[in-house]
């Protein structure tokens, strides 16, 4: 298992530490002060969070009981909602990736299709991916990179026997596979634009370099918008209207009852000085306008996170009547009785102003006007300039705002070679861990083939295939001239290789 911790330190910068890498072999463990757990959506992970409910429950050390402890994955729900409603245009996406795995596996095959390629005029700086099947964003970014080369696929298996026959030979449960045709380059295009929204929010929601959880209603609501949009074209495109009410019915199975949802993804938003609780009853109202549904949901938010801000208020009191206690003990050993008396009535009366302003401080942060709607906003930046003005809050805001709400920068630890598997667990935790701390803020391993990384491999294959083939021309061409004569002299004067002595030193680079 891997495990991350995400906090916001003092000077609110995001912070995601791997501070675990190995098996479970018990139950024991010293961790507390733990705010949220984002896993998979998978019954398995239900049980677990549920028990580790019960254990920080019975330590005293959960907050509002741990009614916010569970976080399920909402990238791994995305991918629930939309890869099962694929298999309408399967057959293409088929075609193309076989075509793409043919292409590739042959560097001779390559470079003829950068040939031809050249003579389309098609240019190939992002070159063939080939995707994994059960991971439909990679499948997104190979019909992309594809998509770009269709006439060179057809030029292709104009001039290559190989390809139609190879293509041909692949069955699978639905009959012969073949080469793609101009229909499945079309069905490609359509899979790409009804795709490309849904790897765009992955990508929003997967960041770990800047908060995500605010995110979520603005993006989530978005989609739902757009696949009611779909499932209404039935005359322009029938197979998408099907396959987006086919989602709707995922989503709503998913993200439909907002009682069983963390509403940590609401009070996030909240927390968020441009959308605060006038978004949140917007867009709830919006979704679920039948019977009030959405203002009952929107006031059951808007308690929660007052419950939420009560439990931080009174931390940000205790924390103050320790500094207050601190700070008044020189007074006592140097000030005389009167002063003291003034003093002790003057710290009584500002903490009664104080904790009225504090006390009001989500309604005055509530009542003041939001913050323009721009993109480049950064809201950890606004709270390091407010938060002096919203004490409580911002406390609360620092432990809502650090939340993750997908497990992808936890998987992109994963993100090593295959030699890790005859590595000992400690070897591996060892390495994945000191990995992501020395890594530091820089941007953690991608999990996903990068077709500009590909493309930038396949040219230096090339280069190097031109390199061998010159090279054995070169010695084609002087293995007659260059023949050791008997001294251990060639003919042309320099030494041979027969001449050297056998402990030679040789120097090399890389």
């Amino acid at each position: 298992m891997c495990l991350t911790a995400h906090f916001i330190d003092q000077d609110w910068n995001l912070r995601k530490k791997i501070i675990n890498f190995g098996e479970l072999k018990g139950h024991k463990g010293g961790i507390e002060k733990i705010f949220t757990i984002t896993v998979d959506n998978a019954s398995s992970n239900d049980t677990a969070v549920a028990k580790w409910k019960e254990v920080f429950n019975a330590r005293g050390t959960s907050i509002c009981d741990s009614e916010f402890l569970h976080m399920r994955c909402v990238a791994h729900i995305l991918n629930l909602v939309v890869s099962d409603e694929l298999g309408d245009i399967f057959l293409s996406v088929k075609r193309i990736r076989e075509a793409v795995r043919f292409i590739r596996n042959s560097l001779e095959r390559l470079k003829k299709f950068h040939e031809f390629a050249t003579v389309q005029k098609v240019e190939g700086k992002r070159g063939l991916c080939l995707d994994v099947p059960t991971r439909w964003n990679s499948t997104f970014l190979m019909l992309q990179a594809a998509e770009r080369f269709e006439k060179v696929f057809m030029m292709f298996d104009m001039y290559d026997d190989h390809f139609r026959k190879d293509l041909e030979s692949k069955k699978d449960r639905h009959g012969i596979i073949g080469v793609p045709e101009k229909d499945d380059w079309e069905n490609a295009r359509r899979m790409m634009g009804f795709l490309g929204r849904f790897y765009d929010f992955t990508l929003k929601i997967s960041g770990s370099k800047y908060t995500t959880s605010n995110l979520f209603l603005q993006e989530v609501h978005s989609l739902y918008h757009l696949i009611t949009k779909w499932e209404t074209e039935v005359e322009k495109d029938l197979d998408l209207s099907i396959m987006a009410s086919k989602m709707k019915m995922k989503y709503e199975k998913y993200w439909g009852d907002v009682d069983k949802m963390n509403k940590l993804l609401y009070i996030s938003t909240i927390m968020d000085p441009r959308y605060k609780m006038g978004f949140v009853d917007f867009a709830l109202k919006m979704v679920y306008p039948e019977g009030g549904k959405g203002a009952r949901i929107a006031e059951n938010v808007r308690k929660a996170t007052f419950d939420l801000f009560a439990h931080y208020e009174q931390l940000w009191k205790l924390k103050q009547s320790k500094n207050a206690s601190t700070s008044l003990a020189p007074i006592v050993e140097e000030g005389d009785g009167d002063e003291l008396d003034v003093l002790a009535e003057y710290k009584k009366h500002r903490e009664q102003i104080v904790g009225a302003v504090n006390k009001s401080g989500l309604e005055k942060y509530l009542r003041e006007e939001d913050e323009p709607m721009v993109l480049k906003f950064d809201v950890l930046d606004w709270w390091k300039v407010n938060c002096l003005r919203f004490p409580a809050l911002s406390m609360m805001a620092k432990d809502v705002l650090a939340v993750p709400i997908s497990t992808a920068a936890s998987e992109s630890a994963f993100s090593t070679d295959d030699f890790r598997s005859s590595l000992t667990p400690k070897i591996v935790e060892a390495l994945i861990c000191s990995s992501d701390w020395i890594r530091g803020d820089s941007a953690p391993p991608s999990a996903e083939e990068d077709p500009q990384e590909v493309e930038k491999i396949d040219e230096e294959l090339d280069k190097l295939m031109n390199a061998i083939s010159i090279r054995d021309n070169l010695v084609s061409s002087t293995s007659t001239s260059n023949v050791p004569s008997s001294s251990g002299r060639r003919n042309d004067g320099s030494a041979s290789s027969s001449a050297w002595g056998e402990n030679s030193d040789v120097s090399m680079h890389d």
